[in-house]
């Protein structure tokens, strides 16, 4: 009776880890996951971005370039990873919801939020989306 008990409770513990991990570490929308929304739209009122030289160039909600910007981060995939995060990107900052979100991203597809590490799984998105990102970076304000 002792070794049943014993083997149930090791299945559960088991079985418990596995559904954290599964969970954790499957691809996932980076909007659906971080935001808990299917679309930024409505109430994000601006985007910041902050390039390596601290830069900062804001996207507001008017723009013509700000409704672009929110598809293509709907459309990234992203995957929790154990890959070391160093910073040769861009900051985003994301006013969303009457709060800041702030997400590291990386040129080499890696990005970082509340700090763990993603990885881009979509490339060619993630390519779009960093294209626009710097073109309104590099650009004036």
């Amino acid at each position: 009776m002792k070794k049943n008990i014993s083997f149930i409770m090791a299945f559960s513990l088991i079985a418990m880890v596995s559904l954290y991990f599964f969970n954790e570490y499957r691809t996932k929308n980076l909007v659906q996951d971080f935001f808990d929304t299917d679309s930024l739209a409505e109430v994000t009122h601006d985007i910041s971005i902050i390039d390596t030289e601290r830069n900062v160039k804001t996207i507001k909600k008017d723009s013509t370039v700000f409704p672009t910007l929110l598809n293509l981060l709907g459309k990234l995939e992203i995957k929790r990873t154990s890959s070391t995060f160093t910073y040769t990107g861009f900051s985003m900052i994301i006013y969303y919801n009457n709060d800041l979100h702030v997400i590291y991203l990386s040129e080499n597809g890696l990005l970082t939020y509340n700090h763990k590490t993603y990885e881009i799984q979509n490339k060619k998105e993630f390519k779009k989306f960093l294209d626009i990102v710097k073109k309104e970076a590099d650009s004036k304000s």
